[in-house]
């Protein structure tokens, strides 16, 4: 399977999407749940961003012009912002088992490789606020102090939320990306600035292990 899960065809990435809807709301159903470990708000976040998809893409099933192209590629932006989080926070590690994978058509882990062991450090965070409406995250290893990733690294989680108060832990923090290099930008409108951004960073393996995750940090969008 491509390291890129997602199929790039609109065609099959729509067919896929609905599968992936369909199958975790199955599984975050019933009384108790076969998986627990998904909030609701983050199963109806996935659910909620496949009505968007249908509506953009079923125009670019006929004859159509580049209103309804441009339409369609953002809504396939928007799902694969809500998607790719999602497989890394709910779908990577247990209870969802490679069956269930295999269901969803994600990756399924290579069972013969040695695997990279969970990072032990954490990135170190500081955030750029120099161009308006943007802070740019620069990351480093807390242990080397250097921005080169640790080896068997592939990249960080970053999770971040605008709030009035610090949160009490990292789970207070709901949004969810992941970067392979420094820095991170995050973009906000002009209504957020002066607001408070909360985030916080962890190192993730090429084999999907989670390392400990940093200290929370603030910063106030320029």
């Amino acid at each position: 399977m491509s390291n890129d899960y997602l199929p790039r065809p609109d065609g099959e990435f729509d067919g896929w999407f609905k599968n992936l809807v369909q199958y975790v709301t199955q599984k975050t159903s019933g009384n108790p749940p076969a998986w627990s470990h998904i909030p609701p708000g983050e199963v109806a976040a996935l659910g909620g961003v496949l009505p968007p998809w249908e509506e953009a893409f079923g125009p670019t099933q006929r004859p159509h012009g580049p209103v309804e192209t441009a339409a369609k590629n953002a809504a396939r932006a928007a799902a694969e912002a809500v998607i790719r989080p999602f497989k890394r926070r709910f779908l990577d590690d247990p209870p969802v088992t490679d069956e269930d994978r295999v269901a969803m058509a994600i990756p399924v882990r290579d069972s013969t490789r040695t695997p990279s062991p969970a990072p032990v450090s954490y990135p170190e965070a500081e955030a750029d606020s120099s161009v308006i409406r943007q802070l740019s995250i620069h990351f480093r290893d807390n242990a080397t102090g250097k921005r080169a990733k640790p080896h068997g690294v592939h990249g960080a989680e970053i999770r971040w939320a605008l709030m009035e108060e610090a949160p009490a832990g990292v789970d207070g923090l709901f949004h969810s990306d992941f970067d392979t290099a420094s820095p991170f930008t995050l973009s906000f409108e002009e209504a957020d600035r002066g607001r408070r951004v909360y985030y916080c960073l962890r190192w993730e393996s090429t084999t999907n292990l989670k390392g400990p995750w940093g200290e929370i940090y603030s910063a106030i969008i320029p």
